[in-house]
């Protein structure tokens, strides 16, 4: 047995944490692991004769968080992510966690659950999800709620799990000088809710997302 410790970027709340974990913890030979956003770590217990560093680490990398190696290990070759059937980008991991929570009842039966599933990042394509070897798609009509990066979105979400979207970002930051996700989100909601890996339809906290729109809203106003 070997224990792992790698630093992790991109984790910034318990969500994330268990964003990681949930990545991770199907791979054979993984005996333990625990991820901490507050010390942007992860600490693994593997079996060295099923499982190496190098695929521990490729696996955490597919997804949106990413692991910081040290500045005298070599630079790990990058996972090639499946593209999307109907555009041919690449898109990104999303735990299965997400599906419950995010598709319509009738389009859930389409969804393999035993194999990986990924999101379409590429904004004109119409395809929300897919996966690589069923070759089956799911199309933002299927989804319960707009994905706010998707082209002809009405409704830009950027905090799914609390149904902040950017209008009640930009009101907040102009007329109350609200500048922060804890902010604004206590604004709105009296109960704040961080379920990252269920609510929002890429699996992934939205907090880098969030602070990107409030300085894209903050220079607006400059």
């Amino acid at each position: 047995m070997k224990v792992v410790k790698l630093k992790i970027k991109g984790m910034t709340c318990p969500s994330c944490s268990a964003s990681v974990e949930r990545l991770v913890h199907d791979l054979e030979g993984l005996k333990s692991q625990k991820v901490s956003h507050e010390t942007d770590s992860g600490e693994f217990v593997i079996d060295e004769n099923l499982l190496t560093v190098e695929e521990l680490i490729n696996r955490i990398n597919q997804g949106h968080y990413k692991v910081d190696l040290p500045k005298n290990e070599n630079r790990l070759p990058q996972i090639e992510i499946p593209k999307c059937p109907v555009c041919k980008k690449s898109g990104q991991l999303v735990p299965n966690s997400v599906f419950k929570s995010n598709l319509k009842l009738e389009s859930i039966g389409k969804i393999n659950f035993e194999i990986k599933n990924y999101i379409c990042l590429n904004s004109s394509c119409l395809i929300a999800y897919y996966n690589e070897n069923d070759k089956i798609t799911i199309d933002k009509s299927e989804l319960k709620r707009e994905l706010w990066f998707k082209n002809g979105s009405d409704m830009q979400i950027i905090c799914y799990c609390n149904n902040i979207d950017t209008k009640q970002i930009e009101s907040a930051i102009n007329e109350y000088g609200l500048t922060t996700w804890e902010q604004i989100v206590s604004k709105y909601r009296s109960k704040v809710i961080e379920k990252c890996e269920t609510l929002n339809p890429t699996g992934y906290c939205c907090r880098e997302i969030f602070d990107d729109m409030v300085n894209q809203i903050k220079k607006k106003e400059i």
